[in-house]
């Protein structure tokens, strides 16, 4: 079954409303079966022009994932989440790359069995109203890495690690994750 199917709106005008690490963009866009324009408010990434990154984490020997803690400003809450950033265009030579560094950098780990859980150029949408596309990977069995690149100044990340699939399943229910 095909999940895909081709559009025919139409952008009629963008606007930058403001631009700082994100940047917020009016989009007025033309439904073929809306008499008017319809605007959006969507947020864009200004430093990438390759989109984000996250990575699960999972060692086969305990069959558990080794996530985050951190405070995210959004919900403006701690919750739990996978490792993830942006791929950064100065920073980065790839979207992998950019998922080994956010790995170390946030979970302490490297290495690992890895897998890209997309096709070849091909990345998921964040969000209905998020410009930015994200690459899943998965990483099987990566190791403890004793000095770790830094993390970034405004993070506050606690490393969980032996969090097993019951675990995970609970703390979506309970809305105590972002994933």
């Amino acid at each position: 079954r095909a999940f895909y199917r081709p559009h025919h709106y139409d952008i009629i005008r963008e606007e930058v409303l403001y631009e700082g690490w994100r940047k917020v963009i009016r989009r007025s866009v033309q439904s073929p079966n809306l008499t008017k324009s319809v605007d959006f408010d969507v947020i864009d990434q200004t430093h990438s022009s390759s989109g984000a990154v996250i990575i699960f984490a999972w060692n086969s020997t305990s069959k558990s994932a080794t996530i985050i803690r951190e405070y995210m400003p959004g919900p403006h809450r701690v919750l739990g989440g996978l490792a993830a950033g942006i791929v950064e265009d100065d920073k980065h030579m790839s979207e992998e790359d950019a998922a080994r560094f956010e790995l170390e950098e946030e979970c302490h780990l490297g290495g690992g069995t890895w897998y890209r859980l997309t096709d070849d150029e091909v990345s998921v949408p964040m969000d209905k109203y998020v410009v930015t596309e994200i690459t899943p990977y998965l990483v099987i069995d990566p190791h403890h890495v004793p000095n770790p690149r830094p993390i970034d100044d405004e993070e506050d990340i606690e490393i969980v690690t032996g969090v097993t699939a019951e675990e995970i399943m609970q703390m979506i229910k309970k809305r105590y994750v972002n994933i």
